[in-house]
């Protein structure tokens, strides 16, 4: 049998294409399964590299951990201190623990501060650069990290046992989530293409079976010669996937997540987990190949593609709504990050469910144009959509996978992307405030920089609290926004305030009562009280709280000399805030625009081969429709709408049933508090367009069949 397989190929040139078709489909297919199926262990390995940011409880050194920012970029700063530095125990990837007065940089930290002059970065870290932090330390390669070594007691900050850290944290359930349901939105357009180019010349094999069997071919020899058929391209695809899979693992790894891209060794795959995925990629087109062929045999003699839809697949949708509902309840229900296991399995009930329900779509397409009774055109669309509605849905199945992808991405990104905290506006732009600093540090701060000292503190009236500080109004309105002063001291209050006001110290839990004669005086900046000083003198003896003005020009510098005096506090300004918020913000355009971008190249693959697969397959009717005086130009516009036509009528079908998986996902993602109803703009209605134009450029893919095949304006 593999030998007269081989002997029909070498003089087939079209069974040829589709055996290389069927290779290049099927290496795709297997490479972005196992690119997807290495994102949660590369998330897994990120957090084990970073276990030892948070460790155990312990007396031998305190850790203190800030989060700084350069250029938009994130600082993770480490202010350590331990009376024996070297008995304590690190974790791989770190020589040792730094001492008074020695550094240890990230590689990426270390060739920034060696590039940037002092007085705008490497002051932040004052003492001798004494090694750099190893991959095995590092989320990713670029990250800036520091651990910098000062005496004891100049720190505060938890007490730790080690450097080694714990057990792996969650690397976030929004990626899990995002990497279950890529998964599946992905690998079924794969599906759908290696099925469109499987089926590329069903048409010339079921005849050419047809011959064998009347020559005396069994059932079982014919049956083996379509798995040899399909193999022969499968069986390499696989293979290529896998051998693509380490060597283009820097494609994955260069896409950012977090804050920066991956190690390419996060996305190289396990030996096991190549095996099995390339095995599975090249096993499911030689099975359905062989399935085919099975059913075509105990189907009666119909032309091939020729099936009846029943209500039966009507029964698919309401177990994909089921499984899809299950999945959602369990999700709310269950803890933990395998909790949402069963909602990509739901979505992928539902895209299955799609598939199934696309024929009785197309078959009702095509009953309203025979209704229309629009002429020959009207007669050749509607008896090809309603009397093989299967066949002339293929076209259409990639398709309509993409546009349900991007109308569930376009509704759940919205709304997620109004989660993202930025700045408040609060503060004045280029203010750098540090809270929590304590007295040594306020006068420390005061010899570093031209400050503004004031108490945060509770105002408390009527029972109800609001964030207050204690400060000058003159030193306070240089950087808090909105605040205009007036002669006197004074409460400055963004609303109405109760009489009897009272502050409460949040380091000592004691209460001030503020003078009763105060006037209160409206202000038109953020949520904060401001207090004047001669209101409540014994707060204002204790400043906890220091600002400084800043301009864009001087803004790193100000900001190393307010850090080098602090260490071990966290310094906040509108720059540092939003770009905690840009990142991830970036993140999920990044990750939504990715894999709209794959989906909709696969479903426009799958359109147009299966839209070339049926010109070939139809080849001698389409022939005999021109002999017998057919026009070829109605034959090109009635192959065109047989493709368009269903595509425009079903993706609209798509679009919705993505909005309400959108809305279903929102209420299982973390993150998005309950009640948060999606942000239903018409960009929803954007992938339908997507998809039509799809379906245009698999009907000029049609055209080209068509003059491949002989028909042209000149017959």
């Amino acid at each position: 049998m593999t030998r007269l397989t081989f002997a029909v190929l070498r003089g087939d040139r079209d069974g040829r294409v589709a055996v290389v078709l069927n290779a290049l489909a099927t290496a795709v297919g297997v490479l972005l399964v196992l690119w997807l199926l290495a994102v949660p262990a590369a998330l897994d390995a990120r957090e084990a590299r970073s276990a030892w940011r948070a460790g155990a409880a312990g007396d031998a050194l305190t850790v203190a951990v800030t989060r700084d920012e350069f250029g938009g970029r994130l600082v993770e700063r480490f202010d350590v201190t331990a009376p024996d530095p070297g008995a304590v125990a690190v974790a791989a990837g770190i020589p040792r623990l730094p001492g008074p007065g020695e550094v240890l940089l990230s590689p990426a930290l270390a060739e920034l501060t060696r590039t940037t002059p002092a007085a705008r970065l490497g002051d932040r870290f004052p003492g001798r650069v004494v090694g750099e932090l190893g991959a095995a330390a590092l989320r990713f390669p670029d990250e800036l990290v520091a651990v910098v070594g000062h005496p004891v007691g100049a720190v505060a900050g938890p007490g730790r046992r080690d450097l080694l850290g714990g057990p792996p944290g969650d690397g976030g359930e929004a990626a899990y989530l995002l990497t279950g349901v890529g998964l599946v939105v992905l690998v079924v357009p794969c599906l759908v293409l290696v099925a469109s180019v499987g089926r590329l010349t069903e048409a010339r094999r079921a005849r050419r079976h047809a011959a064998l069997r009347l020559a005396g071919a069994t059932p079982g020899w014919t049956a083996r010669m379509t798995a040899v058929e399909a193999a022969v391209g499968a069986v390499p695809g696989g293979v290529l996937g896998v051998a693509l899979a380490t060597p283009a693992a820097g494609l994955p790894a260069a896409v950012p997540w977090g804050g920066g891209t991956w190690f390419p060794a996060d996305f190289t795959p396990h030996p096991v987990t190549a095996v099995v995925v390339a095995v599975l990629g090249s096993a499911l087109p030689v099975g359905a190949a062989v399935l085919g062929h099975v059913r075509e045999l105990r189907r009666p003699p119909v032309p091939p593609g020729d099936r009846r839809v029943t209500a039966r697949r009507l029964l698919v949708v309401l177990a994909a709504a089921g499984v899809f509902a299950g999945g959602l309840v369990a999700a709310g229900e269950l803890a933990g990050r395998h909790r949402l296991l069963l909602v990509p399995v739901g979505v992928g009930g539902v895209l299955l469910a799609l598939v199934f329900v696309g024929p009785v779509g197309t078959w009702l397409v095509g009953r309203a144009v025979l209704r229309s009774r629009r002429g020959p055109w009207a007669l050749l669309v509607g008896r090809r959509l309603a009397g093989r509605p299967v066949a002339a849905f293929r076209a259409a199945a990639g398709v309509l996978v993409a546009v349900f992808t991007g109308s569930l991405a376009l509704t759940t990104a919205p709304a997620l992307e109004a989660q993202v905290r930025f700045d408040d506006g609060t503060w004045r732009p280029g203010a750098v405030v540090a809270h929590d600093v304590g007295a040594p540090g306020v006068d420390a701060a005061r010899q570093a920089a031209d400050v503004v000292p004031m108490t945060t503190a509770l105002l408390v009236s009527r029972g109800r609290s609001h964030p207050a500080v204690v400060g000058r109004c003159a030193d306070v309105a240089t950087v808090l926004t909105g605040l205009v002063c007036a002669p006197g001291p004074a409460v400055y209050a963004p609303g109405p305030l109760e009489p009897g006001l009272r502050l409460h110290d949040r380091t000592d839990r004691s209460y001030a009562a503020v003078a009763p004669d105060a006037p209160v005086r409206r202000h038109g900046g953020g949520p904060l009280v401001v207090v004047d000083p001669e209101l409540a003198p014994s707060l204002a003896t204790r400043p906890n709280s220091v600002a400084v003005v800043t301009t864009p020009e001087d803004r790193d510098v100000r900001r190393t000399a307010l850090a080098r005096a602090l260490p071990g506090v966290a310094l906040t300004d509108r720059a540092g805030t939003d770009a905690v918020g840009v990142t991830l913000l970036g993140d999920l355009e990044r990750v939504v625009l990715v894999g709209l971008a794959i989906a909709a190249a696969l479903g426009a693959g799958g359109a147009a081969v299966a839209a070339v697969g049926s010109v070939l397959d139809r080849r001698r009717v389409l022939a005999a429709l021109v002999a017998a005086g057919t026009p070829t130009r109605l034959l090109r516009r009635a192959s065109r709408a047989e493709v368009v036509l269903p595509v425009c009528v079903l993706t609209l079908f798509a679009c919705g049933a993505g909005v309400v998986v959108g809305v279903g996902l929102l209420s299982v993602t973390s993150g998005v508090p309950d009640g948060t109803a999606p942000v239903l703009t018409p960009w929803i209605a954007a992938p339908a367009v997507a998809g039509a134009v799809v379906a245009l450029v698999a009907a000029v893919a049609a055209g080209w069949a068509l003059r491949r095949v002989g028909i042209t304006e000149h017959h």
